[in-house]
């Protein structure tokens, strides 16, 4: 039996031993179960123009040779992951990580992860790889032919591939297609787009390192790649520059590369790199990719100007090493975040599942599930109706019911005290009553009001007698603005509830379809209600104004004697009589007495304005009571209309109708089940690694 060779993790890389390869391998079982999707991961991600070196500098980092033709090839992200390993049991692996669009055909997703090719490193090459891509499922691979026809010219998954090997550090990178500016028969302007669009989602995630590939020979100003990851990062902390062709510039164009690798022109906080790849003359005279790292080893030490560059700084062995150091340190420091990402994730997804509830097939499952949203629904109004709110609830939440109800109470007493009235009542200086101050201007002095009603109003009764009639039809002109100010707060009552409703429901109701069928129910209910709400507002209004006047309250004679006492007393002073002051009895009878038309008038409008304010508190106080609570909020109301009873009441066929379950539905739970598999899966995965 031969000896096992020896690997030893601890001379050139410290870091490359067990632990990191146990970390990298941790986000990689992430991956596979598809956490990407939802939450990213720590990776590296190469990015370039076409042409720009970027396969060449991946076949530096892996020892990979790309096929020929490789930017039609590349239609999808390819992850890359090298790992150490002994001689005999080296080789690769090539495997497909469903993206999110395949991840809804479930039969798909099977398909693509039963995908595997497993080969010895001997069997592994450039001509293996390219036979690989054609197995690919319907994106262009090296011997596709009529590009017009394919169905898929790009995809959403990600191959992989496992390199495993001694001469490998433990590493991972993503390649993505390149960008391309020339539109052709292989890659039209909308392939263009698409490319465009997935590097800019992996470069403009915050826990991507960017590996931007430069081409020695074009200007940086006018490759688009680095003008993307300069907008995705504009501090340069997740970017890595990378420039390859150097062998290729014209002699006298160095400088300014050189300038750019040393950092000084486009300043990264990871600096720059240089490497030498094959060229195509070397790669058609058999030169092999241990040739390639000797001639880029003599190419740096000798060709001048490169040779000036720090050594830490050129050639792929110091790109690989750098790279290794720098996305182990990474994803430790992003591995908490992750974490935590995954469990928000996961109660979120727990909690989905939850509301979404078991399968609703049967009547009895349907009842189930509509009782569970009932409760729900109840614990809700419980809780907007006490002014019991959630703390994260905006202040404007059409959840705070009770708030906003108080709010337009408190706005419909003003309205009353400020609008309901015609006219606008005086003080016994005959100055208006502030109480009843409004910003319209008078069209006529209310005294003349009452001294024209009451001269075309005179019957058979003696001079000075006031006809009740009278004030009975003059309190119904003076509160005409009720009827328009109730109607107006019962429609805002009304629309509140309605909005109540619609939220509630949102927050409880996670199908679509059964939300609607719910809204459904409730709307004929709040539009009964609402009507309900304006026959008892008409026949509140009925009550004040329809009839007699009539009223118990103290408050009502006490105002009026009041009144009275105080026209007499203010009469007295303007003759200049006070406390104290002798007077002739018979004088100040003769002043404080008045014509029967003007005592008539004075009487009116005190008595009317007495009773006023007694019957517009109570006119106001029982529309909150009567209307607004009993009708609109109240145990018959729109919004405890939703309750076991109801539930209860339903026949088999209002069930299904109600809460059946959609095919969409179904599929939703199931794909929220395979969810919930995956992420508590991946918190296993991810916890080991945490302690």
């Amino acid at each position: 039996m031969a000896k096992r060779e020896a690997i030893d993790l601890t001379t050139a890389d410290g870091l490359d031993n067990e632990q990191r390869a146990r970390l990298l391998g941790i986000i990689d079982q992430l991956r596979e179960l598809g956490i990407s999707e939802n939450i990213s991961p720590p990776q590296l991600v190469v990015v370039g123009d076409q042409s720009s070196g970027k396969s060449s500098l991946l076949e530096g980092l892996t020892g990979l040779s790309f096929p020929v033709a490789s930017d039609l090839c590349t239609r999808f992200a390819t992850q890359i992951v090298l790992r150490r390993a002994f001689m005999e049991d080296a080789g690769a692996r090539i495997t497909i990580i469903p993206g999110p669009t395949s991840r809804q055909d479930e039969a798909l997703t099977q398909r693509l992860l039963g995908f595997e090719r497993s080969l010895a490193a001997s069997e592994f090459g450039c001509q293996e790889f390219g036979n690989i891509f054609d197995e690919l499922y319907g994106v262009p691979g090296p011997k596709t032919i009529d590009f017009e026809k394919l169905d898929k010219r790009f995809s959403g998954d990600i191959l992989k591939v496992e390199l495993s090997g001694p001469n490998h550090r433990h590493l991972s990178v993503v390649d993505v297609p390149g960008l391309f500016h020339n539109v052709t028969k292989f890659q039209t302007e909308e392939d263009r787009a698409v490319i465009r669009k997935l590097i800019k989602d992996y470069i403009t995630d915050g826990r991507t390192i960017i590996l931007a590939v430069m081409d020695a020979r074009n200007n940086l100003a006018n490759q688009e790649v680095f003008s993307m990851a300069r907008a995705a990062d504009p501090a340069g902390k997740r970017t890595v520059g990378i420039i390859t062709k150097c062998d290729a510039l014209q002699e006298g164009d160095e400088d300014g590369v050189l300038r750019i690798a040393q950092n000084q022109v486009e300043k990264l906080t990871h600096g720059w790199f240089a490497v030498r790849n094959r060229s195509t003359k070397e790669i058609n005279e058999g030169v092999t990719v241990e040739g390639r790292h000797r001639i880029e080893k003599d190419f740096f030490a000798q060709a001048h100007p490169w040779k000036s560059l720090q050594k830490n700084r050129v050639g792929i062995d110091a790109v690989k090493g750098f790279l290794g150091h720098l996305l182990y340190d990474h994803i430790r420091s992003e591995f908490p975040a992750v974490i935590k990402d995954i469990e928000g994730l996961s109660s979120e997804t727990e909690k989905d599942l939850e509301l979404l509830g078991l399968p609703r097939q049967s009547a009895s499952d349907q009842r189930r599930f509509l009782m569970r949203l009932v409760c729900a629904y109840q614990s809700q109004v419980h809780k907007a109706q006490n002014g019991n709110y959630d703390e994260a609830l905006d202040a404007q939440s059409p959840l705070k019911l009770r708030m906003h109800v108080r709010k337009l109470n408190d706005q419909f007493a003003l309205l009353m005290s400020r609008k309901g009235h015609a006219k606008l009542f005086r003080t016994i200086q005959g100055k208006i009553d502030s109480d009843f101050k409004r910003q319209e201007q008078e069209t006529q002095n209310i005294y003349e009001w009452i001294r024209g009603y009451y001269v075309d109003s005179r019957g058979p009764e003696l001079p000075g007698i006031v006809n009740p009639v009278v004030i009975e039809n003059m309190f119904r002109q003076q509160s005409s603005p009720w009827e328009a100010l109730g109607k107006i707060y019962i429609g805002a009552i009304a629309d509140l509830v309605c909005a109540f409703n619609t939220h509630v429901l949102k927050s409880i109701v996670p199908d679509d379809e059964v939300r609607e069928n719910l809204r459904a129910l409730l709307s004929p209910r709040e539009q009964e209600n609402k009507h309900q709400a304006l026959d008892c507002l008409q026949r509140i209004l009925n009550d004040e104004r329809g009839g007699v006047l009539q009223t118990v309250n103290h408050y009502y004679a006490d105002t009026l004697s009041s009144i009275r006492r105080e026209r007499v007393l203010a009469r007295l002073e303007g003759l200049g009589f006070n406390d104290g002051v002798p007077f002739d009895t018979e004088k100040v009878l003769k002043s404080v007495h008045l014509s029967n038309d003007d005592q008539a008038v004075y009487d009116i409008h005190d008595m009317l304005k007495a009773y006023y304010k007694v019957a517009i508190k109570r006119f106001t106080d029982n529309v909150v009571m009567q209307v607004t609570e009993r009708h609109l909020l109240g145990d018959d109301g729109p919004v405890k209309v939703l309750s076991p009873d109801l539930v209860g009441s339903l026949t088999e066929l209002q069930l299904a109708e109600l809460a059946g379950e959609s095919f969409i539905t179904a599929s939703r739970r199931n794909d929220l089940i395979a969810k919930a598999e995956r992420l508590r899966e991946a918190l296993d995965v991810a916890r080991v690694a945490a302690i």
